[in-house]
């Protein structure tokens, strides 16, 4: 188990004091049923990572974003510390190989899942900030956070789709935007949500998350590329009038 915990060192490119600290990072819930060994899961400090995770990226865009009004700082850090950018940090440290499951979970690809992955890289932050401290995290964290934050930047990912929907139906029809379920599937833990949303009673885009407001803000996006590119605009004042 040692050499285990010290390959994901070298991939973390950090050195715990406490080596048991970052083992309990890794444990999932799913891993107490099935050996009597194992008292605790990682969710006390994945709630702990979760705090310190928050608390660095807002300072960070704090002290960097001095322009920057109090809602687009909120929409920075929203997309930084989201399930999918966790994921994908986790992802890149090969996280998931190193996580302790149950025997089903780990057969319905769980070393793979989004929430999963995510939730871990909270409690290694967690673990980390036990371990070391504010500074340490910091020196380790801001590198990723840099990083994502131009690509989060350049593709835009960091607006509120919803709220420029909103905007642009009240202004041009002066009528809000209609979401509604369409379909949903996978299990409980892991649901993946197909909305719809429409505009006059004309449906204008469908997108697919793993929550309401994921798959909400991805048909928001498509909606409003919808409308500046194909003319629905004309379409929907025609219908309207």
């Amino acid at each position: 188990m040692a050499h285990r915990l010290n390959e994901l060192e070298e991939k973390l490119n950090l050195d715990f004091r406490d080596k048991e600290l970052l083992k309990l990072a890794l444990v999932h819930r799913s891993y107490l049923n099935e050996k009597s060994t194992a008292h605790q899961s990682n969710e006390r400090l994945e709630f702990l990572g979760d705090s310190v995770l928050g608390a660095v990226v807002a300072e960070f865009l704090y002290r960097n974003y001095p322009s920057s009004s109090e809602g687009d700082l909120t929409d920075l850090r929203s997309a930084l510390v989201r399930r999918e950018t966790l994921s994908k940090w986790a992802s890149a440290f090969e996280l998931g190989l190193f996580l302790f499951l149950g025997k089903g979970e780990a057969a319905t690809g769980g070393r793979t899942r989004p929430q999963i992955l995510a939730a871990s890289f909270e409690a290694v932050l967690g673990a980390l900030f036990l371990d070391q401290g504010l500074e340490a995290v910091c020196t380790w964290l801001i590198p990723q956070v840099e990083a994502e934050l131009k690509i989060i930047l350049a593709e835009g990912r960091y607006r509120d789709y919803k709220s420029l929907l909103q905007e642009t139906a009240q202004r041009l029809y002066r009528i809000g935007p209609v979401y509604k379920v369409v379909n949903e599937s996978g299990p409980e833990h892991e649901r993946i949500f197909n909305i719809e949303v429409s505009i006059n009673e004309q449906v204008l885009a469908m997108g697919t998350g793993r929550t309401k407001q994921e798959a909400q803000q991805f048909a928001a996006r498509d909606a409003l590329e919808k409308l500046k590119v194909t003319n629905t605009t004309e379409t929907l004042t025609e219908t309207n009038s």
